[in-house]
């Protein structure tokens, strides 16, 4: 009778190890996705940080307007106490402010400067709305798991805490 009580307990713990060994994995599977993708993210925001600041002059030669959202970025990102999130959501007022300039000034859209830096932005946008893609579909996996029992607990013991997602713009290239 004690062995089958020992048998049988031995059999409960192999598997809440292997159910806890395999949440444990699939907590580090997301994470790992989930900073590659971040740091992705950030790469591409630099990236797009050096195409708009390249074309800064040339707006504010062009338009005569000097752009206070440059100098609310620049002091930012010079203290570096700005998120991922909030830098990428100055950088798409920015961005959306030289779309807009684009379609409101026809000889600033007609510079090859210009014209070479709006494809550049395309191609900033379209890798940094698909590592965002990337990093939403495995965050809301993670986010779902650390809400559930007892993956909940091991997220504590991990200090693997609930992010937010991004916000994924689709920017529409005009021709």
């Amino acid at each position: 009778m004690i062995t089958i009580i020992i048998l049988t307990l031995l059999i409960i713990i192999t598997i809440l190890a292997s159910i806890i060994y395999r949440l444990n994995n699939l907590l580090d599977f997301y994470k790992l996705r989930i900073d590659k993708a971040e740091e992705q993210i950030e790469e591409e925001l630099d990236n797009r940080y050096s195409i708009v600041k390249e074309i800064q002059k040339t707006i504010e030669k062009s338009t005569k307007m000097e752009l206070k959202i440059y100098k609310d970025l620049d002091e930012l990102k010079d203290k570096k106490t700005i998120s991922t999130i909030e830098y990428d959501n100055l950088l798409n007022e920015l961005v959306d402010m030289i779309y807009l300039i684009e379609n409101d000034y026809p000889k600033i859209s007609k510079k090859k400067d210009f014209k070479e830096t709006i494809v550049k932005l395309n191609e900033s946008n379209s890798i940094i709305s698909a590592a965002k893609a990337f990093y939403n579909e495995n965050n809301q996996d993670m986010n779902e798991l650390l809400k559930k029992f007892p993956t909940n607990i091991l997220g504590k013991f991990k200090r693997i805490k609930i992010k937010p997602n991004y916000e994924v713009e689709d920017y529409m290239e005009e021709e």
